[in-house]
């Protein structure tokens, strides 16, 4: 399953994301942000592997914000999922 990043403007998004996420069952973990994966500049990302569209939805319903979401393709490029 491809690694998906949820991009984050700061680590306490990210953290209360990656709980809520954990607490519906979607293992999530808090990283840095991919390198050349969001020159927007976001820093931290919350990794997923699957369950991508559920995992929005919760995060949107809950009004937790967050940017964009990558996942790496194999030129090591990064592309933009849609939930």
């Amino acid at each position: 399953m491809t690694q998906v990043w949820i991009m984050f403007r700061s680590l306490t998004h990210a953290q209360t994301g990656a709980r809520l996420l954990e607490r519906s069952g979607i293992t999530a973990t808090v990283t840095r942000a991919p390198q050349g994966a969001n020159p927007k500049g976001c820093g931290y990302a919350v990794t997923i592997r699957k369950r991508v569209s559920e995992a929005i939805g919760l995060l949107n319903e809950r009004h937790i914000p967050f940017g964009k979401i990558v996942r790496r393709l194999e030129s090591g490029e990064y592309e933009e999922v849609r939930g």
